[in-house]
């Protein structure tokens, strides 16, 4: 996609920059999670399809304890379901017995606007705080290698995943055995077509694509160093949609009023539209863990509003070119909950959204 087709139109009243209110301010995260924590089918509805997950084994775990070994366990969460492994004491390969690491996750049509990812993390069982041995996420189009679906398929075989870290300061190792797979729900009607139900479903193709660029911010705070003889800001953004990251910037160095200039493109699917697209500054710290400064989000119905629209008669999109339009926000402190920083921080960001099917005309037109 080359630069001459984007076009940038700024919007006046979307660069206006509220007043953060410590109202607003403290109840951002927790209206975030608790939204999602509540989900629920309806009342009375049976499950689409069951998702059957099986920890087998790990392998070449790190060791956390003294005596070169770790009391390795798993946690798999995600569809609002939690389930953990036992606990295998002194073992850096552990092999979980199939009737204590069998877990069944119910799949509702009401709810496939959710995520479906599962997340699986390793821990060591200590006496007084559990250490990390790190973790992976399974996103729905990553359930299956190969084509058998179902889990007491011949065919449907196990499969490894690499253990990665999510903490800057800690490194893992190590892979994790599991198998997957559809199993019919006890109350349904007739053998289930899984192939259909995976592919119309569960995995449906994006709806769209955001086209973002992070410009830069302004105004962020003094922090003290570590020496507390001055201060120092190195930000970057991390952007992310409902705690799953889809991008970064690069570390500017000692600056309250940074240029990034990144550009991003990421597709859009239809269980990302019940989040912001987040807009989260750190602050770089080489010595300690990262601070984060602040966050803005970016409103994806509004996005959507502006995004090019069919010609009723033709069902063609009659103008496909990218317009960027331009916003600022105010970053709404993270560190202090509580705090209005003064004078407000902002960031500044251009973005779009292309209907998928848009996409499509353009790449028909382009061959």
């Amino acid at each position: 996609m080359s630069s001459k087709r984007f076009s940038t139109a700024p919007m006046a009243s979307s660069n206006t920059v509220p007043k953060p209110s410590r109202t607003t301010q403290h109840t951002h995260f927790s209206h975030r999670w608790s939204s999602r924590d509540t989900s629920s089918p309806y009342p009375g509805e049976t499950p689409v399809v069951i998702l059957r997950m099986q920890v087998l084994s790990c392998q070449d775990l790190e060791a956390s304890d003294s005596n070169g070994f770790s009391d390795p366990y798993v946690i798999v969460y995600g569809l609002g379901k939690r389930y953990q492994t036992p606990v295998c004491e002194r073992n850096l390969n552990p092999v979980y017995e199939s009737k204590d690491a069998t877990f069944d996750f119910p799949i509702y049509k009401s709810l496939l606007h959710k995520p479906c990812t599962l997340k699986f993390v390793v821990w060591d069982k200590d006496r007084f705080s559990d250490d990390y041995l790190g973790e992976f996420a399974l996103p729905v189009d990553k359930w299956f290698k190969g084509t058998a679906l179902a889990f007491n398929d011949p065919n449907n075989r196990p499969f490894f995943v690499n253990l990665a870290s999510s903490r800057r300061t800690t490194t893992v190792r190590g892979t994790v055995l599991i198998k997957s797979g559809f199993v019919q729900p006890p109350d349904s009607k007739g053998l289930l077509d899984f192939g259909q139900t995976y592919n119309t479903l569960i995995l449906a193709p994006p709806v769209g694509a955001i086209v973002l660029e992070i410009c830069g911010a302004k105004n962020l705070p003094k922090w003290p160093n570590m020496v507390h003889m001055g201060w120092d800001m190195d930000p970057f953004v991390e952007v992310s949609i409902d705690n799953k990251i889809v991008g970064t910037t690069s570390v500017i160095q000692h600056s309250r009023n940074p240029v990034w200039e990144k550009q991003l493109c990421f597709p859009l699917h239809k269980q990302d539209l019940s989040f912001p697209i987040q807009l989260t500054v750190i602050d770089r710290d080489k010595l300690s863990k990262n601070d984060y400064v602040g966050v803005a989000n970016i409103n994806i119905a509004q996005l959507i509003e502006i995004a090019p629209k069919k010609d009723p008669k033709t069902g063609l999109y009659p103008d496909i070119v990218l317009t960027m339009h331009e916003f600022e926000r105010a970053l709404s402190p993270i560190r202090y909950p509580t705090k209005v920083y003064t004078p407000t921080p902002t960031i500044t960001y251009r973005a779009c959204y292309q209907p998928y099917d848009a996409l499509l005309q353009q790449a028909r037109q382009e061959e």
